[in-house]
């Protein structure tokens, strides 16, 4: 049985639900569920997240889009999607179009098509959604090295601005180049003081190295770990939040950049770490 730290032991997700309630307000919820918000909340304490290329509200906006202004490489996404669904990623260009991560082309009537589809909230929890094009973020070469394409993220979840757990997930081949535990994404755990992999699974099955790459991964070092932690610390002030997951990627030429604030974190970290959040009352106080 798993205990939360000043918490009713874990037995399920109607639990953990109510004590989020109880410790996250309303109104920081509605806040991190609006993508857009939340980067503007997070530059407001200094947080450091993707710079916005373009908003766009509504279909007119589609119409009148300056498509010269945008990158060869870019990240598109819905501003309220949940699960990383809708996005659409620009690896390069070429004459009059863009290229996928396997080269593949990508037209201007393509796009225009998503992006139509992400406003009228085919991607989203509501009927309607903004969408916005962001610089296409470039894993760290530690990080790529650990990983088989796609982007491998970080997770931190925080009482107020204490880092309580975090776990490292790396696209597998299986999960189709998504960093998702639900699709067999590896779930790596990092020691919170050293940055380090202590052990990782795949689904329930213990790994040492990455199935696909045979890279190992204990002992590895997560780049820029300090930067890493401060970043997370800083999203329970500029959210209102007091418990969230913070999920945090580190790009090549920028370091690390949250990606994503959640209100209700999913439990599979303790599965992935080996531990409940009250085990990591003493190590997070080194913080």
């Amino acid at each position: 049985m798993i205990r939360l730290r000043g918490w009713d032991p874990l037995l399920g997700m109607n639990l953990r639900n109510a004590r989020i309630a109880e410790q996250n307000p309303s109104a920081a919820i509605r806040l991190v569920n609006d993508k857009y918000a939340t980067k503007q909340a997070l530059a407001s304490v200094g947080a450091p997240t993707s710079p916005t290329l373009a908003v766009l509200r509504s279909r007119r906006e589609v119409t009148t889009l300056d498509w010269s202004a945008l990158p060869d490489c870019w990240a598109l996404k819905p501003n309220q999607s949940l699960g990383g669904n809708g996005i659409l990623l620009s690896f390069g260009r070429r004459r009059n179009n863009w290229l996928s991560s396997s080269g593949k082309r990508i037209s201007r009537e393509m796009v225009a098509d998503h992006l139509r589809r992400i406003l009228d909230g085919d991607f989203s929890p509501r009927p309607n959604d903004w969408a916005m094009f962001e610089p296409l973020i470039r894993a760290h070469p530690e990080l790529e090295r650990l990983s088989h394409q796609g982007l491998p993220d970080i997770r931190v979840i925080c009482r107020g601005d204490r880092p309580q757990l975090a776990m490292l997930r790396l696209p597998t081949r299986f999960s189709g180049g998504r960093a998702n535990l639900h699709q067999k994404a590896i779930g790596a755990a990092v020691d919170l003081v050293t940055g380090r992999i202590t052990h990782a699974l795949v689904g329930k099955e213990t790994t040492d190295a990455h199935p696909d790459t045979g890279e190992p991964l204990i002992g590895a070092t997560v780049p820029h770990w300090p930067e890493v932690l401060e970043a997370a610390r800083r999203c329970a002030g500029a959210t209102g939040l007091r418990y969230l997951g913070a999920d945090i990627v580190v790009d090549a030429d920028h370091g690390p950049l949250i990606l994503e604030v959640n209100a209700r974190p999913g439990l599979q970290i303790q599965n992935v770490t080996g531990r409940g959040l009250a085990a990591t009352s003493t190590q997070s106080r080194k913080h």
